[in-house]
């Protein structure tokens, strides 16, 4: 059983090492770096490297760190806001459980942006969002979430309307 586990330990932490980090909302990469130590796989604060994300309203930095939305399978990635950022309503096809790593951060569900229906998250708060239901957010101060799903995802966010969707039409 242990030879089981050390085996599966290292094919995930090749599989880390190999596999494509998309943007979970966008389509560009990051150039982080996964490091196997120990049968784990790691990234280190030094390898971070925060990227626009080119799927929603200028200001939002993405990284991701566990997977590729594209395949099945887990896939984790962060998001970093300025104070005042807003994302509009929209939905995305899987179900994501979003935790706040730093900040004040507001959510709502729905699909038009009503302040007055916002829950507010500090820091160490969680919440889970279901495949397909409208919600929208708002980052009252600087704000980092990490945000986790389960792929495939073709279109990783789906704007409820189309005026707020910021990737080019073809």
């Amino acid at each position: 059983m242990r030879t089981l586990c050390k085996r599966s330990l290292n094919v995930l932490g090749v599989s880390l090492a190999i596999a494509a980090f998309p943007v979970a909302h966008g389509e560009n990469a990051n150039d982080m770096s996964v490091v196997m130590r120990d049968s784990f796989a790691t990234a280190d604060a030094q390898d971070i490297q925060w990227a626009p994300n080119k799927s929603v309203p200028g200001g939002m930095m993405t990284l991701m760190l566990y997977g590729d939305p594209r395949q099945p399978g887990p896939y984790i990635f962060r998001a970093r806001m300025p104070a005042g950022y807003k994302l509009p309503p929209h939905r995305h096809p899987d179900e994501r459980v979003v935790t706040v790593l730093e900040g004040t951060y507001w959510s709502g569900v729905g699909a038009r942006f009503d302040p007055t229906t916002m829950n507010e998250f500090r820091p160490g708060a969680f919440y889970i969002t279901r495949a397909g239901v409208p919600h929208y957010a708002w980052a009252r101060t600087e704000v980092i979430i990490q945000e986790q799903g389960m792929g495939p995802v073709g279109n990783p966010i789906e704007y409820i309307d189309p005026a707020d969707d910021p990737r080019p039409r073809n």
